[in-house]
């Protein structure tokens, strides 16, 4: 849950940003001159969507054992499973916003069903 307070923050640097440079143009000629050494702005949402993708990859290669596994196709149930999806779920749905939110920054966004699809071999 922690992640949708990162994506508000994000989305609120974003429009304070956009209105403060259309309110006064001064203050955002002034503000450009200082930006030239300002780190890239979209750095830090690409990392934090890099390393939701990276750790969705690591959740989705970890597997039950074949016991496990067979154990849940005779009407067992893996507890270790759900919570796997759970967090899957979870990191997709903030990777989801904050590259939308790139996207809308006019950021370079990621294709997160294609970093995500199974590897072919």
């Amino acid at each position: 849950m922690r992640g949708r307070g990162f994506l508000s923050l994000i989305l609120f640097s974003l429009v304070a940003l956009t209105f403060l440079s259309t309110a006064n143009p001064a203050w955002s000629k002034k503000r450009h001159a200082v930006q030239k050494s300002d780190p890239d702005p979209c750095a830090a949402p690409r990392a934090y969507v890099s390393d939701h993708i990276n750790r969705i990859k690591a959740l989705q290669a970890t597997t039950d054992s074949g016991n496990a596994s067979l154990f849940n196709m005779l009407g067992g149930r893996s507890d270790s499973g759900e919570k796997r999806s759970a967090q899957i779920s979870e990191l997709r749905y903030d990777a989801d916003g904050v590259n939308a939110l790139l996207q809308a920054g006019g950021c370079k966004a990621f294709d997160l069903d294609h970093e995500l699809a199974p590897a072919t071999k």
